[in-house]
Order: C-alpha cells, then sequence, then structure tokens
C-alpha cells in the first residue's frame, strides 16, 4: 500500500491547527458561537492557503457533537467520519471537471433531500470560478434561499471570474499566504514528528521557495525526505530545486547597485554553471527587488523573510536606490521568472534583464529614452560657412577683383554680418544633416528583409508582428516611419520596449552611426493621408558654386531649376492581386474599393 503524501497527513483537523488565517477562525468561531451560520461561503485566496481545508472544518464543526466551545473536536463520530471521508452529508465536487449546467443540475435535484446522518448537509464545490454561465444561473436561486439543512461552500483562486450576482449572495473569506516564519515553525514540527532531519537552512530555503503555500512547502519537505540522505541539507534544496545561496543573490545585488554588470555576469554564470535555475535566480532577484522597494517606500514590515543581519544590511542599500530604478528591475527580474519556454540559452533572458535594469534606460544608447533625447540633433542647427563657400565671397563683393581672386584677402568676414550668407550656410547644414538621415532610412528600406530576419533571433513575437510592416519614409522629424496594414499589430510594437528593441537593433545593423534613428509606427492608409507632417526626401546639399552663384548678383541666371528627385513608393504588397485575398476582402467588406 502505497504511503501516504505528507500534506495529507498532516492537514488540519481542528481550527487550532490552521496556520496564517486567524482572521477567518475568529469570525466562523464566533457565527459558531453566537448561532449565526450563514447558507452560503466563499473562500477565496492562492493555492495551498487551506480553503479546502477550512470548508471541512466548516462541516465537522456545524455538525460537531461536542459542546459548542470545543467544536470540531475531532474526536465524535461525525468529526471522524470527516477525517476519514466517509460522512455522506458532506459532498464535495471539483467544478473544473463539472462544469455543464446539467452537473449543477443533477446537484440540485439531491439538495431538499434530509442529511443522512448529520445535522446540516454541506456542499464544498471546489474551483468554482470553472463553472459555464449557465451553470452558475441554474445554481443561483438555490444559492440564495437554500433548504434550511443545507450550506454551500465555494472555493476559488480567481474570485474575479465569478459572477456579482453569485458574490452577493454569500459570505466572503480571503485568505492571505501564509508568512515564511510561520512555514519554517510548521515544517519544523512535521520534521521532528515524522524523524526527518533537515538543516535550518534547508527549512527556510523550503519556506521561501513555497512563496506563501503550506501544501507546496510540505510536498516539498517530503520530496527532500525521499531522496535517500539522512539529513536534509541546504546544499540538497538547492540541488533539487535549482536555488542558488543568497550570498549569490547578496553579490548580484550588491553590484547592481555599484553599476558592474561585468561581476554579475560572470556571477550568475557561474551558478548557472553549477546548476542553479535561472528562472528561480530570477524570482529571487524579483522577490529581493520587490523588497527593497518596500524598504524605499517606507513599508519595510511587509519584508518578512530577512533575518536580522540582512535587514541592517538591505535597508542601507535601499536608501540609496532610486524607486523607478527598483520598480523597473522587480518587473523584468518577474517577467524572467514566469517565462515558460526555456530556449535555447537559458540564461540569457535573465542576462538581458540585469543588463537593461543595472545599466537604466537614460545610459542605453539604443533605448527610446536616449533617442528621444538625442533628437534636436536632428533638427538644422546653424553653422560656420564651408571652407568651399569662403573664395567666392571676394568676388560676390566686389565684381572688380574678380579677375584677381589671388590678390584678396583669404580671410571672409564674420558670418554675423552678413545674414544673408549665415542663412544659407544654415541651410546647407541642415540639408546634409538630412541627407544622412534620408541615407540611413534608405538602408532600412533596402535591408528590412534582414532586420526581420534577425529579430527572430531576438524576440520571436516582436519579429512575428513585423511581418505586417513595411518602412515608407521618414517623417520631418527625422523618424523611420513603419506602416502597418493592421491596427492591432501597430498597436503592439508601438510599446516604449518594442520600439526600443527595435530601434536597437537597426542601429547595430547600420553601424551604429552617429545620428540616432527613432521608429514611428502608422497605419499605411492613414499615413498616406498625411500632409502636413510628411515631407519628401531632402535635396542633395547645394555646392560651393552654386552658392556662390546664388550670392553674387553678377552671376548669370540659370537656364532651368534641377527637378528634385522623388521619394521612392514603398514596395507593392506582394498579396494584393492574389484572388483569395480579393474575393476575402470583397465578400467580409474589409476593403470596400475592391470589387470582385
Amino acid at each position: 500500500m502505497a504511503q501516504q503524501a505528507l500534506y495529507r497527513k498532516w492537514r488540519p483537523q481542528t481550527f487550532e491547527d490552521l496556520i496564517g488565517q486567524e482572521h477567518v477562525v475568529r469570525t466562523l468561531r464566533n457565527a459558531l458561537r453566537l448561532g449565526h451560520l450563514h447558507h452560503a461561503y466563499l473562500l477565496a485566496g492562492p493555492r495551498g492557503t487551506g480553503k479546502t481545508t477550512t470548508a471541512r472544518l466548516l462541516a465537522k464543526a456545524v455538525n460537531c457533537l461536542a459542546p459548542m466551545e470545543e467544536r470540531p473536536c475531532d474526536r465524535c463520530e461525525i468529526c471522524q467520519a470527516v477525517t476519514a471521508g466517509r460522512l455522506m452529508d458532506l459532498i464535495e465536487i471539483d467544478a473544473a471537471s463539472n462544469t455543464g449546467v446539467d452537473d449543477v443540475r443533477d446537484l440540485l435535484e439531491r439538495v431538499n433531500f434530509q442529511p443522512a446522518q448529520a445535522r446540516y448537509k454541506v456542499y464544498v464545490i471546489d474551483e468554482v470560478h470553472m463553472l459555464s454561465n449557465s451553470a452558475f444561473n441554474a445554481l443561483l436561486k438555490t444559492l440564495e434561499e437554500p433548504p434550511p439543512h443545507v450550506i454551500f461552500v465555494l472555493a476559488t483562486t480567481e474570485v474575479h471570474k465569478i459572477p456579482a450576482t453569485v458574490l452577493s449572495r454569500c459570505q466572503r473569506f480571503e485568505f492571505r499566504r501564509i508568512p515564511v516564519e510561520l512555514l519554517v515553525a510548521r515544517l519544523r514540527d512535521i520534521a521532528a514528528a515524522e524523524a526527518i532531519e533537515a538543516e535550518p537552512e534547508a527549512l527556510a530555503l523550503i519556506a521561501r521557495t513555497a512563496t506563501g503555500s503550506v501544501r507546496d512547502a510540505i510536498s516539498l519537505l517530503d520530496q527532500m525526505a525521499a531522496s535517500g540522505t539522512a539529513t536534509v541539507t541546504a546544499e540538497q534544496v538547492r540541488l533539487i530545486l535549482g536555488a542558488e545561496r543568497r550570498e549569490v543573490i547578496h553579490a548580484l545585488v550588491q553590484a547592481w547597485f555599484a553599476g558592474q554588470p561585468s561581476t554579475a555576469l560572470k556571477a550568475l554564470n557561474h551558478a548557472v554553471d553549477g546548476g542553479a535555475d535561472p528562472r528561480q535566480l530570477a524570482r529571487q532577484l524579483a522577490d529581493t527587488m520587490r523588497g527593497l522597494l518596500l524598504m524605499r517606500m517606507g513599508a519595510e514590515e511587509l519584508w518578512t523573510e530577512l533575518t536580522a543581519e540582512e535587514r541592517r544590511e538591505f535597508q542601507g542599500l535601499a536608501q540609496q536606490a532610486d524607486p523607478g530604478r527598483l520598480a523597473t528591475a522587480a518587473r523584468l527580474f518577474s517577467e524572467v521568472a514566469s517565462e515558460r519556454g526555456a530556449g535555447w540559452q537559458p540564461q540569457l533572458p535573465l542576462e538581458l534583464a540585469f543588463v537593461e535594469s543595472a545599466v537604466g534606460a537614460d545610459s542605453n544608447p539604443g533605448s527610446a529614452s536616449s533617442v528621444r533625447n538625442a533628437a534636436p540633433s536632428l533638427a538644422p542647427l546653424p553653422a560656420a560657412p564651408s571652407q568651399g563657400v569662403r573664395p567666392a565671397l571676394p568676388a560676390a563683393r566686389s565684381p572688380e577683383g574678380a579677375g584677381s581672386v589671388g590678390a584678396q584677402p583669404a580671410t571672409a568676414e564674420p558670418a554675423a554680418a552678413n545674414p544673408e550668407l549665415q542663412a544659407t550656410a544654415s541651410q546647407v547644414a541642415a540639408a546634409t544633416q538630412v541627407t544622412d538621415v534620408d541615407s540611413l532610412v534608405g538602408d532600412v528600406i533596402s535591408r528590412w528583409p534582414d532586420i526581420k530576419t534577425q529579430m527572430r533571433a531576438v524576440d520571436l513575437s516582436l519579429s512575428a508582428l513585423l511581418n505586417d510592416a513595411r518602412p515608407l519614409g521618414r517623417d520631418e522629424e527625422g523618424q523611420l516611419v513603419l506602416g502597418f496594414k493592421h491596427n492591432f499589430h501597430r498597436g503592439k510594437v508601438n510599446t516604449p520596449e518594442n520600439r526600443a528593441t527595435l530601434e536597437r537593433l537597426i542601429s547595430k545593423l547600420l553601424g551604429n552611426p552617429g545620428i540616432p534613428l527613432r521608429v514611428r509606427c502608422e497605419l499605411e492608409k492613414d499615413w498616406s493621408g498625411l500632409t502636413s507632417s510628411s515631407m519628401p526626401l531632402a535635396q542633395p546639399a547645394p555646392s560651393a558654386a552654386a552658392t556662390a552663384a546664388t550670392l553674387s548678383p553678377s552671376a548669370p541666371p540659370r537656364s532651368a531649376e534641377p527637378t528634385p528627385p522623388r521619394l521612392s513608393q514603398p514596395p507593392e504588397d506582394p498579396l494584393e492581386g492574389d484572388p483569395l485575398i480579393r474575393r476575402a476582402r470583397a465578400e467580409l467588406g474589409a476593403d470596400p474599393k475592391i470589387v470582385e
């Protein structure tokens, strides 16, 4: 016969055994003592915090044969029957596998029958949020006015999915995550009763890994005890769970504060090579950054996992940290911890998150914020006249000296004394800079397929979104305009994080040019209608001879103005002429201009 799991063997059988939910126990005991029992209770909270256990304790308490102050006693016939799972008047239903309206109707048909053994029939519906809307509607009337001998207890981990009509008919109890110190004490008691030798650090590590779930903590202790070693050590827990030493986490945090990502990356990879799980490392870093943020914001009492020495160490760090950077780091590490796919390089997401959070957005030349700060450099700036303009100045001011240029001084008067020259020189500099931006945009247009291919290695989901995009040109602020056919794809790419990722990749592929290139996302149909915010590609910068001829009153008139180059049109959509696409658009009304 298989041995019973520890979490089932050590399930609380009285209200005294239930830890961490004193607010629930106190309210239920008062209701029992005063005889104010409700016909429906809703128990909501994270997994493993005692919801189903409390439902069974309530079924014991309302039917217990002992005096009121001792209920549930766990000694009478009713309590023993509930513990053994043989009380006919306790009906437990798993809503995850009984979601339909027929299942609920079958339940309601039996509600009116009197209890067989006990005083009350107690229906416990676990994971009640899994019921369908029809099932909820069928349950409503009975839930509001059940027979006097029936009590409903609903349990859920996702209370937001339960209709308001059901919530209003129940007394609601919120279950909390169990603090680490209570979990450690519970594990210590179980280990002593089961003759399991365990190091205190190992129990603390198990409790932190369980994240407030008693069932998870006891199951992990059971797993460690089954490994065959005489003593459950912290090293064994780290090896099995992929957790890392607190010293490594502290070293990574110290490197983060010191702005030394190289030191942190070496420690991180050393830990991963030693068997640490990158997601577990990210989880611990996210928890530490959250705790530091709580300290920084004056809510350090919420960070309960620290020892006295660690609290003193982290208090000093928290006071010198920027709350915004701590929040960003906690968010980035939390995202890495919640990722399910390991990828070909498991530690890469953690490395990227660490560097991005440690260096900061403002220090990243490819980030969205730094590019925006650099945007004014794209505007035309006054500049001194180029060397090619100066020799023409004497001839422009002194027609009689045009034949003896060498006799004239080589210096030209200051630009401030000649506003016309200053304006022309500024136009030359601006046109040159705009031409550089146009050249970058042209490179992006020509290398767009390569950019999308490279993006697959950086961000697969962003690469998929870019299949709907194509570069259209630039706007008047020098931004690369990406045109999208669908607003959903445009909105996803247009987030600051995705734009920054795309800008960094473009900058890298273009050889990190001096002029940063920002990205602007527009719908193709909207962009084609813009006139005020769009402009054609600028003409090439005028040559020195052309500038001198413009300034010189004696210069002969030019015979004809050069034709400015036209902005090349984006390539045609390769699917535009596809018969199936055209038919779908015509029949579904996606594009009324296309008629089959």
